[in-house]
């Protein structure tokens, strides 16, 4: 299950084939923080940066891809 996540002001994610305005896709409890203008801080439920994206070259699909994955790594069984 994918929770969709609206930007309130849409950042331009370079490359990748959506517009601006789209949403990402991320696990349940994830969110992308923008309070500072030239980063993006990737957190997961807990609100631990999970990863950090430069807001002028960021993807949609790297900030998705990094989050499914901290999400698989933290879901497996011990």
């Amino acid at each position: 299950m994918l929770l969709f996540v609206a930007l309130e002001n849409p950042i331009r994610l370079v490359g990748g084939t959506r517009s601006s305005k789209e949403q990402l896709h991320l696990p349940p409890g994830y969110s992308l923080e923008r309070s500072d203008p030239d980063v993006l801080v990737l957190r997961c439920s807990h609100g631990t940066a999970v990863a950090h994206f430069s807001a002028r070259g960021a993807t949609a699909e790297a900030i998705e891809r990094e989050a499914r994955m901290h999400y698989r790594e933290r879901n497996l069984p011990a």
